[in-house]
């Protein structure tokens, strides 16, 4: 069977990571000392270019993004400067962190009967013992630094192979969900959507790699699950959006006026809007392009989804985005159409809600996010689609429901994608 544009990805990064580990563990002296100065000084361009665009266009979040990778440069200069001890800690003190992590998942896991939980826990035993290694104190020297690395980049190279091998067959779409990305920095996951949507434009949307309007059987459609992504800014992110009756429901952080740290912060809220027009106006009007999954639900399942829909109704009120004030002067207006809720106000009708009280009254960019509405929904709807373990992002999501669309058991049934670039995606209605 033909593989897809992600299945290769998977496949080239493994292969990369292994080839970059033995290069590591069979020539340390060589690549040491040129790697940490190779990458020191990309990661200290990198955010000096993100720095600078964060000026340019006043993007909060490219500015977040440049001093990420500052602080990344200052790590690796470091190691020139403080000496290999100072790596070797940080590296231990990190795959300590993620190996706990996945000690608590495994567990989990098990508690809840599933032997997937032995799998987090032999990964936690390989992660924990790079880590003692890193912080025994023992042979910190370039050589030791570098073979660590090599250790660590071989260990994810042969972890992404061998699943990506075992979800040949499709077995479940359950067992390889979230797997592969583990110990990778959420960044990585984040991105993925926006890294395959480069790759579409690169090989002019073909439609024999990237289908589209393409359904798996003949099951009725009555829940879709849209992934938005962009090439630039917060788009690059993603965000999470799902459709019921013709409705899409999105959950995110649209207050402008009560926005915290950078954005991160802020009254959790809720629109509605009518879905062809709102995937239009996405496409055509904030340069994003959706990636749509079609969910066949059973009788008893929508049922509850109508149930969990009429609760969420009633624990939430009505907010108006400042464009509803009347009247507005014309410079009051221009400056309005900066603020996303006042566009879409505008170009759609959309209709907000802020919720009384409960876990979703506060949005968090890295709990209480698009991604974990949704998802809570859908976990609600069915136990296979899991809650995610820590920092949850859209790219997550985007990965399970490509990987579930192949998994015959599964009720992923439908998968489409919606870009301004492709006129026939979208839908013939006004935007």
């Amino acid at each position: 069977m033909k593989k897809n544009p992600q299945e290769k990805i998977e496949w080239t990064v493994g292969i990369v990571l292994m080839a970059a580990g033995l290069a590591c563990l069979c020539f340390p002296v060589l690549s040491a000392d040129g790697l940490m100065i190779t990458v020191s000084i990309v990661c200290t361009l990198s955010a000096l270019l993100l720095l600078y665009q964060a000026i340019r266009r006043k993007s909060a979040m490219e500015g977040l993004k440049g001093i990420g990778a500052g602080l990344l440069a200052s790590l690796f200069w470091s190691y020139r400067l403080a000496g290999v001890g100072l790596i070797a800690t940080l590296f231990g003190l990190y795959m300590i962190a993620t190996a706990i992590i996945m000690v608590i998942q495994g567990l989990m896991d098990l508690h809840e009967k599933s032997k997937e939980g032995w799998y987090f826990l032999a990964l936690a035993v390989g992660e924990l013992i790079l880590g003692s290694i890193a912080l025994s104190g023992l042979h910190k020297d370039q050589r030791f630094i570098q073979m660590l690395i090599g250790a660590y980049l071989l260990y994810q190279g042969v972890q992404m192979l061998v699943e990506r091998w075992a979800f040949r067959s499709s077995s479940t779409s359950r067992t390889w969900s979230f797997r592969y990305w583990s110990s990778l920095p959420v960044y990585i996951v984040a991105m993925g959507p926006s890294i395959l949507l480069r790759m579409a434009e690169k090989h002019n949307m073909n439609c024999e790699s990237f289908p589209f309007d393409e359904a798996k059987n003949d099951k009725p459609v009555n829940l879709r699950v849209f992934i938005h992504t962009g090439l630039s800014g917060d788009h690059q992110f993603g965000h999470m959006t799902f459709s019921y009756k013709g409705i899409m429901y999105s959950y995110g952080n649209y207050d402008v006026a009560e926005e915290k740290l950078f954005r991160t912060f802020g009254p959790g809220i809720l629109f509605t809007v009518p879905m062809e027009i709102y995937v239009n106006n996405c496409c055509l009007y904030e340069e994003s392009t959706l990636f749509e999954f079609g969910l066949s639900l059973s009788a008893s399942q929508e049922e509850k989804l109508q149930s969990l829909l009429a609760g969420i109704e009633q624990d939430i009120y009505r907010w108006y985005a400042p464009i509803s004030r009347q009247p507005l002067s014309e410079e009051e207006f221009r400056k309005l159409e900066k603020d996303y809720a006042c566009r879409l106000v505008w170009r759609t009708g959309s209709k907000f809600y802020k919720f009384r009280h409960g876990i979703w009254k506060t949005y968090w960019v890295l709990g209480n996010n698009c991604s974990l509405f949704a998802s809570t929904i859908l976990h609600k709807l069915d136990e296979n689609y899991v809650l995610p373990r820590g920092i949850n992002t859209p790219g997550e999501y985007f990965t399970f429901f490509s990987q579930a669309f192949q998994d015959p058991n599964s009720n992923v049934v439908y998968r489409s994608w919606h870009t301004p670039t492709l006129p026939h995606t979208l839908f013939d209605t006004c935007a």
